[in-house]
């Protein structure tokens, strides 16, 4: 008897769709509208910054401008000092000179020799010394030269007390008020010094010591904090002078001060 084995082979069951392969097509859409959009989000956020920045330059310039219109140009301002003069109360020849110009010296501190002859007690050796703490400015007599009586010998002068100067009209003068904030620049300072308008003095003219009529001297205090850069300056240089007109509200008119 004969055994027929037969091979069945399964055959696929094609009422089944055939599997499809994952697909990724929309994904790519996705990632491009995500692209898309991050471009647009950033060229908002670019564009509000320039905005921004447009907005603030335009608020510089025209807090700049008001403040020009507020600003009057007062002129050519010249630190001044007060002299404070050393001599002879009789007439002198100079022996020796202790200390150099632009020397800082404290009080009491020894200047000069003189030997005084003209006291009527013959000849005697006198030493000057400093009134008060100072900046030499000036050495008037040099060793071996004679000073008159009274005469300077020494001059310095009290770096705390240095003031700046500034004359001007009186048309000028009708638009500024005492305590009113000027701002002096030049040379040897950083930026604008803060200044206060102190008092106004007659402007002296020449040979004559008369008042000048038109001129008038504006005195600028420095401020306190600007005083260590003041003292770095030498008397006699110039600088720019402009004042705030808006500052001391209510002070007292200049022209009612002259």
């Amino acid at each position: 008897m004969s055994t027929t084995i037969e091979k069945t082979t399964a055959e696929p069951d094609r009422s089944l769709p055939p599997a499809q392969a994952p697909d990724t097509a929309p994904a790519e859409p996705e990632r491009h509208r995500w692209r898309h959009g991050l471009r647009v989000v950033r060229t908002v956020i670019v564009l509000l910054i320039l905005i921004a920045a447009a907005v603030a330059g335009g608020t510089h310039i025209v807090r700049q401008r008001l403040a020009e219109r507020t600003l009057l140009d007062a002129g050519t301002a010249v630190l001044t000092a007060q002299p404070i003069t050393v001599g002879s109360a009789d007439a002198a020849v100079v022996n020796q000179v202790l200390i150099g110009e632009r020397e800082s010296v404290t009080a009491g501190a020894a200047l000069a020799t003189v030997t005084r002859t003209a006291d009527g007690r013959g000849a005697r050796v006198q030493q000057l010394t400093a009134p008060a703490a100072g900046i030499v400015t000036v050495i008037n007599v040099a060793p071996g030269q004679v000073a008159r009586a009274g005469e300077p010998i020494v001059t310095l002068y009290d770096p705390s007390k240095l003031t700046f100067r500034v004359d001007v009209p009186l048309e000028t003068l009708r638009q500024l008020r005492l305590q009113m904030t000027a701002y002096v620049s030049g040379p040897g300072l950083p930026g604008r010094l803060a200044t206060t308008l102190e008092r106004i003095e007659p402007k002296v003219g020449g040979a004559g010591q008369t008042p000048v009529a038109d001129l008038l001297t504006v005195v600028l205090r420095p401020d306190p904090a600007a005083l260590a850069t003041v003292r770095t300056l030498v008397p006699g240089l110039q600088f720019r002078a402009v004042v705030d007109t808006t500052t001391a509200a209510g002070g007292t008119p200049a022209v009612n001060s002259a």
